[in-house]
């Protein structure tokens, strides 16, 4: 079994670490428990356990510390960082370290820290898999990927600028020719993700990979802003594969990279063909990836021969058109002509054509704003115009809402003076007021506003500067703190009052947030007759 060390200057939440799994079932034993790093680092010598669950502040030895300390002992131990502090330079340091993985505290499940658990394994096994005993299947793999990439790569600038085209066969070398073959290409785009994960994430897809496909030669690589992955799956010829269970193998891949690292996953697949038709496969490939987009909440396309992608001239953006809508007070002609063009880039399926519009788009806005003089507004702030926003909307619905309602918020600014946040963002925190007592999550916030999870994750940090789990949990502990100065409850009775399941992680949320425990908030606010 594997042993895990927990270390957190709070004994409840200690104690909630060690009772959220049954750790056994799971292959793990808990070798200890340190309220601070120095005694963390001390219970290290003596277990040396595999796995670190620590928190960031702490007493006489903090977290990052620690990390650094453990690391200098042995590089291989897996750290997971839990705490409330969502700051980037908490998470960037804790990665640059050696951490293996960080967990916002508000986030953490039973469901969430086993994936993360899991993902270790996937870890332990590409770390093992460069062995003695595998260098020479190592050395005959990178052979065939130096063949592959040496062959496609010139492809790549030339597909994604729209080219076709017929190609030669790769070399006999490179291939068996009695086999079939099926190209998948993956892609990340890195603004999604929230932290650097270095070199971790590319190792952790190929491990993923690698066991759905067991035969097949893949390399990976950043590349313009984004992750790309290409595999060349061989297929015996009279054992073809089925495709609902390609389909499955890489839907699975999708969620466990977004459970892992909080990162979206687009995968396309080819068609079956020869080692003659390679070059038309990594085509097939790259085009169906561009096609998950204009497929709603699809992350996986399987390219299909008779899925012609139509021709057609993208549209034109006219400021004129657009400037008069908002000068003259017609919200109804704008939002109808935003939709004609969103309808012919759903007809085009363009990628690049869609990334175009959207750009056109936000530079149209942004002078509108500037000839309003409507800089000051916080909901039109300068993040609504960055270009990047783009990679962090998944589907064409995503950029066609997100144009719509930076539109409509333009014209209601224009017309009626100042407003703090967009429609959806104001429906979520009442949402939150309304239902913060019961075990909401963002999912169910989205349903309510009629979006999707991912589009309000997104516009939700970006109006209000956090994310909605902090914004929820800042204003659970502001009823408790009422609860707290009105009433005689216990601090469990408040904890379920306010929505927390767990009267321990109730405990070190309210010290995190108020900077005090619960029993001392409540001294400090009573009478000085002590009456409550």
């Amino acid at each position: 079994m594997k042993r895990i060390l927990i270390v957190d200057d709070e004994y409840l939440v200690r104690l909630g670490l060690k009772t959220i799994i049954d750790w056994a079932e799971h292959g793990y034993v808990i070798a200890g428990e340190a309220a601070n790093g120095k005694e963390a680092l001390e219970l290290f010598d003596q277990t040396g356990a595999d796995v670190i669950l620590t928190d960031i502040k702490m007493p006489l030895m903090d977290g990052l510390e620690l990390i650094r300390a453990i690391k200098e002992k042995n590089k291989k131990v897996k750290i997971i960082i839990l705490s409330h502090y969502d700051e980037f330079s908490y998470a960037q340091e804790a990665i640059n370290l050696g951490t293996f993985r960080y967990i916002l505290k508000s986030e953490l499940t039973k469901t969430n820290l086993l994936n993360v658990l899991k993902s270790i394994l996937y870890s332990a096994k590409e770390e093992s898999s460069n062995s003695p005993e595998t260098e020479e299947l190592e050395n005959i793999t990178t052979q065939r990927e130096c063949y592959i990439k040496s062959y496609l790569f010139p492809f790549l600038q030339h597909v994604n600028t729209g080219g076709g085209g017929n190609y030669p066969p790769l070399p006999e070398e490179a291939t068996d020719q009695k086999e079939k073959y099926l190209v998948l290409c993956a892609v990340c785009h890195l603004t999604t993700f929230l932290h650097d994960t270095g070199k971790m994430f590319p190792k952790t897809v190929k491990v993923l990979f690698s066991e759905a496909f067991g035969d097949s030669v893949s390399f990976a690589g950043y590349h313009h802003e984004k992750f790309e992955l290409i595999a060349i799956l061989p297929f015996a010829a009279d054992d073809l594969p089925q495709e609902n269970k390609l389909v499955e193998s890489c839907t699975r891949i999708v969620r466990n990279i977004h459970q892992y690292y909080d990162a979206n996953l687009f995968i396309g697949l080819s068609s079956t063909g020869s080692a003659n038709d390679m070059a038309r496969l990594f085509i097939e490939a790259v085009r169906s990836v561009d096609l998950c987009f204009f497929s709603e909440k699809n992350f996986v396309h399987v390219y299909n021969r008779e899925e012609t992608l139509p021709l057609g001239v993208p549209p034109r953006i006219s400021y004129e058109k657009i400037g008069s809508f908002i000068e003259t007070n017609q919200k109804g002609a704008m939002l109808e002509y935003i939709k004609n063009i969103f309808s012919k880039l759903h007809e085009l399926k363009n990628y690049t054509a869609v990334h175009n519009v959207f750009i056109d788009f936000l530079s149209i806005g942004k002078s509108i704003r500037e000839k309003y003089h409507l800089n000051n507004q916080t909901v039109m702030n300068e993040n609504k115009f960055e270009y990047n926003i783009f990679y962090d909307l998944l589907f064409i619905s995503d950029v066609e809402l997100y144009i719509n309602n930076l539109f409509l918020e333009l014209f209601s600014v224009k017309q009626s003076g100042r407003i703090t946040y967009s429609f959806i963002v104001k429906k979520s925190i009442n949402f939150i007021h309304q239902n913060y007592t019961k075990n909401i999550t963002l999912s169910d916030a989205a349903k309510n506003a009629e979006v999707s999870h991912s589009y309000l994750s997104f516009i939700f940090k970006q109006e209000t500067g956090i994310n909605f789990n902090t914004w929820l949990s800042k204003y659970r502990i502001e009823e408790a703190k009422k609860l707290f100065q009105e009433t005689n409850l216990r601090i469990y009775e408040v904890a379920e009052k306010v929505g927390f399941a767990n009267p321990y992680y109730f405990s070190k949320v309210f010290k995190e947030f108020t900077g005090v425990n619960c029993k001392e908030f409540r001294n400090m606010t009573l009478p000085e007759n002590g009456d409550p």
